[in-house]
């Protein structure tokens, strides 16, 4: 276990797992702090970026995996 977590691809899923704890933790901020609170465009604002962030990440992931598996053959 201890070596899967760190493997280049652990590293990946711990870090990824990271951002959305800080995400979520960045919102309940946000929306305690905030004299309005977070509106819900600039909610879907905030997540729709996330989400591309995430679907960028993921692509990256995908490729390294890719290059791993071709560099071990």
């Amino acid at each position: 276990m201890r070596q899967r977590l760190t493997s280049d691809l652990g590293v990946y899923a711990l870090s990824g797992l990271f951002s959305l704890v800080v995400f979520v933790v960045a919102l309940a901020v946000l929306s305690a702090t905030l004299p309005d609170g977070l509106g819900d465009r600039q909610l879907v604002g905030l997540v729709f970026g996330y989400l591309l962030f995430v679907g960028v990440y993921a692509v990256a992931w995908f490729i390294y995996t890719g290059i791993e598996a071709r560099e071990e053959v």
